[in-house]
């Protein structure tokens, strides 16, 4: 058995308060019985009219009642029944930018490490959608596909850093096309938006091919919210040793510290090409929130039936008691039953 409310059980606490009130309340009631009496010795001719046992079994009953209504508000609940639930949602590839130049420390505490929080809050907001992560640097990678276990996506997330990325560079169009295969083979309707690509990047692309990659976009029905990750400013890039220590910063040819700069152009033409919106990061992530009311304004799509186990509410049983007792203790009366006078005085005279 379980509780679908167990919180409500905390109110049996107060069953012990309101017996002592109860106790209290019978001695001051027999105080002024005292007074109004005029001592103890004179109040036995009233005591006869109370029948103890009843009261006291009107008590039990209400605080018996009170009982099995907190147990009943607290929804006890045995045994299951397997029922079919339809999911419904939106299709949405995250595009992470995991190139060495998203080390840089613009955007505290890094590019990197801001847009994996993003993710995770933006992940938080996406209840009932499917999500795939695909990463780019020099070369793309699918390292989640669409799922509806966002827990799994969060353990892939953990994982990505711009230190291990093995080829230098930024393919964010192979990342694009990419995204749309991670989309499956089946098309949308005509109209129907119910799949988006979230970029997170600093715009820079070294590959080329965003041009060719925008018609594969509007084939496959998808918006892209971009979010640039740096400050149009720039800063250095670090770099670390195998230990994770901060070596010094990456220089050119020259001997001079290379600057990476958050270049905005190709995400905003992203987004407004395939309907979507470009943001730039911001420390209180208000463009996550944002994003999570455009994708909750899309068309949802079913991902078909699961059966779900769901446990019987059986609250009606302790309710069902509780009106009971409570029923009895009102119908319950506490004064004992005396013979009539006047029939002990006719039963006399008929006697003589």
């Amino acid at each position: 058995m379980r509780f679908a409310d167990p919180e409500m059980l905390w109110l049996i606490l107060t069953l012990p308060v309101l017996g002592l009130a109860s106790l209290w309340a019978i001695g001051r009631r027999r105080r002024a019985l005292e007074r109004f009496a005029g001592g103890s010795e004179y109040t036995e001719r009233f005591h006869g009219q109370v029948n103890v046992h009843l009261r006291a079994a009107k008590l039990l009953l209400l605080y018996f009642g009170l009982l099995a209504a907190i147990v009943a508000a607290a929804r006890p609940q045995w045994g299951t029944r397997l029922e079919p639930v339809t999911r419904r949602g939106v299709d949405v590839v995250v595009v992470l930018d995991n190139s060495l130049s998203m080390a840089a420390e613009d955007l505290a505490p890094s590019r990197l490490v801001h847009a994996r929080q993003a993710i995770d809050s933006l992940l938080e907001l996406l209840a009932g959608d499917r999500v795939a992560l695909v990463t780019f640097a020099g070369q793309a990678s699918l390292v989640c596909p669409l799922t509806l276990d966002h827990a799994a996506v969060r353990l892939f997330l953990d994982t990505i850093d711009a230190e291990t990325v093995q080829v230098p560079g930024t393919a964010l169009a192979e990342a694009l096309q990419l995204a749309v295969s991670a989309f499956g083979d089946d098309r949308p309707e005509v109209g129907e938006r119910g799949r988006a690509i979230v970029v997170l990047s600093d715009g820079e692309d070294h590959e080329g091919g965003i041009e060719e990659v925008l018609g594969e976009l509007e084939r496959a029905g998808a918006a892209v919210y971009a979010v640039g990750c740096g400050t149009t400013r720039g800063a250095p890039i670090p770099v670390q040793d195998d230990t994770g220590m901060h070596t010094g910063y990456k220089k050119d040819r020259e001997g001079r510290a290379v600057t990476t700069r958050l270049d905005e152009a190709i995400l905003e033409l992203l987004a407004l090409d395939t309907g979507g919106r470009y943001y730039r990061a911001t420390a209180t992530e208000v463009e996550v929130e944002e994003i999570a009311r455009s994708l909750g304004g899309m068309d949802a799509q079913e991902f078909g039936a699961v059966l779900r186990a769901r446990y019987e509410d059986r609250y009606q049983i302790p309710l069902t008691l509780a009106l009971i007792a409570l029923v009895a203790e009102t119908m319950i009366g506490d004064r004992r039953r005396t013979a009539k006078r006047g029939v002990e005085i006719m039963d006399g005279e008929g006697s003589s």
